[in-house]
């Protein structure tokens, strides 16, 4: 087995016996719980509002068809990111995990539509949609007043934004992976 063939084993866990699937998943979620974690130290334009790098890594595991093991990376950097934090039971880890499995679910269906799209365009559409997600969540739980959709234009242009930047990012990833460089 060649070096490259190493590296892709890093992005399809399928081939993979279970106990170094785990270790990788484990690898993967720790990886996105320190990007997440270190994120919080960006300044932010609006208070709500973080770039989503942390998705990198189940934006990766999704176009590497290892959809099981992105919604574990996906809820375990949620929920480690909150207990970290100390916001686990607090309203902000609520909102990260609907935005976050919702965003999830359409990166997953975007990536399976015969519309070829790309890396960076699965990024936008779990972008966008994680926003939207947390913009319905805020109003069902939080702020029970339509006007809080005066945002949502806002919301899918910084979506966009980001989705671009991170997409960008795990596309620069993957390549680097497959091509086995370090």
């Amino acid at each position: 087995m060649g070096r490259n063939d190493d590296n892709s084993l890093l992005l399809n866990f399928r081939r993979l016996p279970s106990n170094r699937r785990l270790i990788l998943t484990a690898l993967f979620t720790a990886a996105a719980a320190t990007i997440y974690l270190l994120e919080s130290f960006i300044p932010k334009l609006l208070p709500f509002m973080k770039l989503g790098l942390a998705n990198i890594i189940p934006l990766i595991l999704i176009t590497n068809k290892n959809y099981r093991e992105a919604l574990l990376v996906t809820i375990a950097k949620i929920l480690l990111g909150g207990f970290i934090t100390g916001t686990l039971f607090s309203p902000t880890t609520f909102l990260s995990l609907s935005g976050g499995l919702i965003a999830l679910i359409i990166m997953i269906i975007a990536y399976k539509l015969p519309l070829n799209f790309s890396i960076i365009g699965v990024s936008i559409a779990g972008a966008v949609s994680h926003n939207i997600g947390q913009l319905l969540a805020v109003r069902l739980i939080l702020i029970r007043e339509d006007e809080i959709f005066y945002l949502t234009p806002l919301l899918i242009i910084m979506g966009m934004i980001t989705g671009i930047i991170t997409g960008y990012i795990a596309y620069l990833v993957v390549s680097r992976i497959k091509n086995g460089r370090r």
